[in-house]
């Protein structure tokens, strides 16, 4: 099988001829520029040929748009720092309109994806990072989790109002990447666990911004939707319209693989955990990626990290054993 060929089974719930493996993480230094974002994604596909591409685009891409901004990490180990972000009190929410296509961050992806295509090739499965408006949201707050939260609970309608504009935004910048040529979206979201909302409040609140963005991808075959952190909705959230649902199966509350497997009815992936890249030997990376692989028996499975890796602590020898064990398994 080829790549594509390899993916398309696995999505399908299928047996291939042997579970496709990615890895994706954030390159600080490289991805503040569309030829520096295409230049680092291709050399780190290549380098382990990997089954698929998983652009690992900058967080802030959704957010500086609406006046979020920051100064570039110099470090390979270091996020960016913010320096300024819009919003300062729950009324403001209501001055987020729609970003039209344009807007420099959002060029910039399409650009790098366009650089990146012309230098894989079609038979190259690429997926684009794209998160749920709540995490947007989330982001225009400096990652302020609390400070969000309390915003929802005081002004609620004010907080739908910038979501609309969010999802709008966004649907929009989907439906562009299915111009571009892109196989599907990497759907992330940090909300959909019971730390942070109740179930009820997210499919209340939530649900019907990230449906809007994920109606932009149907024309797509490979949409996944990672759930982030612990204590994730997996159930909840098992009828989103996607191939493949993405979690941390070791995060310490999440469910297993087989058992999320049994309860979304489709598609799983993940497999090894971040903090095992990071800090195991090889030998713990291929444990942990071989035992996945038996515990969906290669059905239905995408082999990869369980969050994004973290680039600047993870040994070229942990990633290629993450890549050997989908061929030794």
């Amino acid at each position: 099988m080829n790549r594509r060929e390899r993916l398309q089974t696995a999505v399908s719930g299928g047996t291939p001829d042997r579970v496709p493996v990615s890895a994706w993480g954030h390159f600080y230094t490289h991805e503040t520029s569309a030829d520096g974002l295409a230049a680092i994604m291709v050399d780190f596909f290549e380098r382990y040929d990997w089954d698929y591409l998983k652009i690992h685009a900058r967080a802030s891409y959704h957010a500086e748009g609406w006046g979020f901004t920051y100064a570039p990490s110099t470090d390979v180990g270091r996020l960016h720092a913010c320096t300024g972000h819009p919003i300062d009190s729950p009324a403001a929410w209501r001055s987020l309109r729609p970003l039209p296509l344009a807007c420099p961050p959002l060029a910039e992806q399409f650009d790098a994806i366009r650089q990146i295509r012309r230098r894989v090739g079609a038979g190259v499965p690429i997926i684009m990072t794209v998160f749920s408006p709540l995490d947007v949201a989330e982001k225009l707050v400096d990652r302020n989790a609390a400070l969000l939260k309390k915003h929802i609970d005081a002004d609620p309608d004010a907080l739908a109002t910038a979501l609309a504009a969010i999802a709008d935004t966004f649907a929009a910048f989907v439906r562009q990447l299915v111009h571009e040529g892109v196989d599907g979206i990497f759907f992330s979201t940090k909300w959909a666990n019971n730390v942070k909302l109740t179930p009820e409040q997210y499919q209340r609140l939530v649900r019907p911004y990230d449906l809007q963005v994920l109606e932009a991808a149907k024309p797509l075959w490979c949409n996944m939707l990672h759930l982030c952190e612990d204590h994730v909705q997996l159930a909840a959230m098992a009828d989103y319209p996607v191939h493949v649902f993405h979690w941390d199966a070791h995060a310490g509350h999440n469910p297993s693989l087989a058992s999320g497997q049994a309860a979304v009815h489709a598609a799983v992936g993940g497999g090894v955990d971040a903090r095992t890249l990071a800090r195991g030997s090889p030998a713990d990376v291929l444990t942990k990626a071989i035992a996945a692989i038996a515990e969906t028996s290669g059905r239905g499975f995408l082999l990869g990290p369980g969050c994004s890796v973290q680039v600047a602590q993870t040994s070229a020898e942990n990633l290629d054993a993450l890549r050997r064990a989908s061929a030794v398994a």
